[in-house]
């Protein structure tokens, strides 16, 4: 499961930018299965939206074709584990959101450097 931060980190050539990219290459030739909440998705795009709307849709689409399962939010089951989550830690709602898509989808959290993390109890991979 992918975090907006990580994303961010390697789409803008930051440091850790090598490891995340060498997930998404696995991800990409199917050694692994990356998850990536649709709140994530929209926070990435947005960000990247403010600095350049060009910019935002080229990236969108490279994204997509590491082969990404974007997850929705179609059950009441994240919905709720999202909010629950929100409830309990001091997180934002896209990272409440991460964090519930790896809870149910058994999955770890590749983030960047976020601290807030540590006390949800998902395994983590930070990539700086």
């Amino acid at each position: 499961m992918l975090d907006t931060e990580g994303l961010l980190i390697f789409y803008l050539d930051e440091p850790g930018a090598e490891t995340l990219e060498k997930y998404l290459e696995r991800i990409q030739a199917g050694e692994l299965t990356g998850y990536l909440s649709v709140i994530n998705l929209a926070e990435f795009y947005y960000i990247l939206f403010r600095r350049n709307p060009r910019v935002a849709d080229e990236k969108e689409k490279n994204l997509r074709a590491y082969g990404l399962k974007i997850v929705p939010v179609t059950d009441d089951r994240l919905w709720r584990e999202a909010s629950l989550i929100k409830a309990e830690y001091a997180l934002s709602l896209a990272d409440s959101f991460a964090v519930a898509t790896a809870k149910i989808m058994k999955a770890k959290l590749i983030t960047g450097r976020d601290e807030e993390f540590k006390e949800t109890g998902v395994p983590l991979v930070k990539v700086r």
